[in-house]
């Protein structure tokens, strides 16, 4: 992930001059004005007074409303008895919606025992992610305890590349657990024919959109992130499965 190339402070004060406009569109041209190459994908109002910008590549950045000052970094705020991202909170909601607008067949399913899950969480993964490959070697124990996980993928090395590809392979196999049990095993998975349409670039995308800055990124039923890596029975307690 990217750092901001202001002087070396957390705190920056931002270029003036912005015509009369609401707070995301100061946001946003203050930004492109001092920062020309980033992509900004979202900016949410917090109840920080801070708006959460989500910008392609980079870690969370936090500005004022008249655009003047910022810092990047986690913003965390204490809700009763447990610590929350303000920037994952913010865009929980979108998370909610896009996650449940998925198909059943665009994730890698692997369901819950019983088949009747006590939650059901989405897994942004990348096959060659050591955390990633560490949280599917405990996949049977997470499905044991209710917990059906659909995967998205997520090369953490971008779209178009060997990472990528590799995806490419698991999404489009015919036996889609066996393929990603394998790729995260590093074994070698069949090459995907020309006539698959992965869908691999879109759920990078998507990640970014929400969010996404590493792999695995863990999301509960209400669109929050809650990892990160998590072990079975971490999972479990996130997720209030006892």
């Amino acid at each position: 992930m990217k750092f901001l190339s202001v002087p070396v402070v957390v705190i920056a004060t931002l270029l003036a001059g912005v015509a009369q406009a609401g707070p995301e569109d100061v946001i946003r041209a203050r930004l492109k004005a001092a920062m020309p190459k980033a992509e900004v994908v979202s900016i949410r109002a917090t109840p920080s007074g801070l708006y959460a910008v989500n910008a392609k590549g980079y870690e969370p950045i936090y500005v004022t409303a008249d655009g003047r000052y910022l810092f990047q970094g986690d913003l965390l705020e204490i809700q009763g008895n447990r610590i929350v991202s303000v920037a994952d909170v913010a865009m929980a909601d979108e998370s909610k919606a896009a996650l449940a607008a998925l198909a059943p067949g665009d994730t890698v399913n692997f369901p819950a025992a019983g088949g009747k899950p006590k939650a059901v969480v989405h897994v942004f993964t990348d096959v060659d992610c050591g955390y990633c490959r560490k949280l599917h070697q405990g996949i049977a124990e997470i499905n044991k305890l209710g917990i059906e996980v659909r995967y998205l993928a997520f090369p953490r090395s971008g779209e178009n590349t060997p990472t990528s590809r590799k995806l490419d392979n698991v999404w489009c196999a015919k036996d889609r657990q066996s393929a990603m049990t394998q790729s995260k095993q590093g074994k070698v998975v069949a090459e995907a024919g020309k006539l698959c349409k992965s869908p691999v670039n879109e759920q990078y995308e998507l990640g970014v959109k929400l969010g996404v800055r590493g792999t695995p990124a863990i999301f509960a039923p209400d669109g929050t992130q809650i990892g990160g890596y998590l072990a079975p029975a971490d999972m479990a307690k996130a997720l209030g499965i006892r």
